[in-house]
């Protein structure tokens, strides 16, 4: 008995040992192929980066998992006249992406209590001269579904009938976020970099009388000789055909992946409120193809793969940042030239190979 029983306990022993050493290797071997991986997508975006053709890439690249950095990059310089380096800390304006922080913003107001996205225009902006404020929601202006395109004209379509992009949508709801909580744009969104911990995040004007974009680089618009010219895009961020709500956030590689972070991972929205910012779509024609767009944000399945992203142009930058939920890896590309905008493949060359590149590796 005594000999059956010791064998016994050796035989469970030894089983028990080896598979702790079938899921050890499992681990490392797994664990191999993750960095194995993470390598090969470095050395091709290294690779990416020296090409010149269809154009030069000029600006900062970082990718991150669970919000920490796995690869960032600076390539070309802060000022092209100068030939001063990009820095990866440098601040950029990020045009369009401005728009997913006026859309958190209205539904933090919505959950505050002080709007409603079914509201139309004119409930919270009585004094608005337009006739279609009465027949255009909140709602319509965050998906770009309200038909309008000019502050002078009519509308284009019906409220509701298909995606058309506009500025002026988030610059209306820049003003009525203004409304609703008696507080100015920038004193809003200055709460919200701070609640998310973004530092190098602001908005123009200046902020309470100090200047937080000391590290905006310059920003290089292409003439028709293709060569690129110092645009200085920040008087006219305000001017009608924009708005600061719309184009005008000046903010940092590293905050936009914080930013990323925490709205993604639930810390910043409630679930009713970021199931309303990605739920509320229409398809909008892309150079991806056909794409959702939601609140101020791209969503989307494609090959099976969760991607939540949005781009930005505005003479003298560019800039995309995407996320994919499955992974929690989030991409952000900032460059501070514009292309010509007559071609986005050209425009977006550099960042949309990023993604392929980075989509390849899954």
């Amino acid at each position: 008995m005594f000999k059956l029983s010791t064998l016994g306990i050796a035989s469970s022993a030894g089983n028990l040992f080896m598979k702790h050493f079938t899921l050890s290797f499992l681990l490392f071997f797994l664990c191999s192929l993750g960095s194995s991986a993470q390598k090969g997508l470095e050395k091709s975006i290294d690779s990416l980066l020296q090409s010149t053709s269809p154009r030069p890439f000029n600006g900062v690249i970082l990718i991150a998992k669970n919000g920490q950095p796995t690869y960032q990059k600076s390539h070309g310089y802060s000022n092209l006249a100068t030939k001063k380096q990009l820095n990866i800390n440098d601040q950029f304006l990020i045009a369009s992406i401005s728009k997913q922080f006026t859309a958190a913003l209205v539904l933090q107001e919505q959950e505050l209590g002080h709007l409603k996205t079914e509201q139309n225009i004119r409930h919270y902006l009585p004094e608005f001269k337009q006739q279609w404020a009465d027949s255009v929601s909140v709602q319509q202006l965050l998906n770009h579904t309200s038909g309008i395109t000019s502050w002078d004209k009519s509308l284009v379509f019906k409220p509701g009938a298909r995606f058309s992009y506009s500025n002026i949508n988030y610059a209306i709801l820049g003003k009525i976020i203004e409304k609703t909580s008696g507080k100015s744009y920038a004193a809003l969104t200055a709460a919200l970099f701070k609640r998310c911990k973004m530092p190098s995040s602001t908005v123009p004007p200046l902020q309470n009388g100090k200047d937080r974009s000391i590290r905006l680089v310059k920003g290089h618009a292409e003439n028709a000789d293709e060569k690129f010219e110092e645009e200085n895009i920040l008087n006219l961020l305000d001017s009608p055909p924009m708005g600061i709500p719309a184009t005008g956030m000046i903010s940092t590689a590293a905050d936009l992946t914080q930013w990323m972070h925490i709205l993604y991972n639930g810390q910043l929205l409630t679930v009713s409120s970021y199931q309303e910012m990605i739920r509320n779509t229409v398809t909008r024609p892309h150079r991806w193809g056909e794409v959702k767009y939601g609140d101020g944000i791209q969503v989307d399945q494609l090959d099976k793969i969760d991607e939540l992203s949005m781009s930005g142009y505005v003479p003298g930058f560019i800039s995309t940042m995407i996320y994919y939920p499955q992974t929690k890896v989030s991409i952000v590309v900032l460059e501070n030239i514009s292309p010509a905008p007559n071609d986005m493949n050209r425009v977006f060359y550099f960042h949309d190979q990023i993604r392929k590149l980075y989509r390849n590796s899954l």
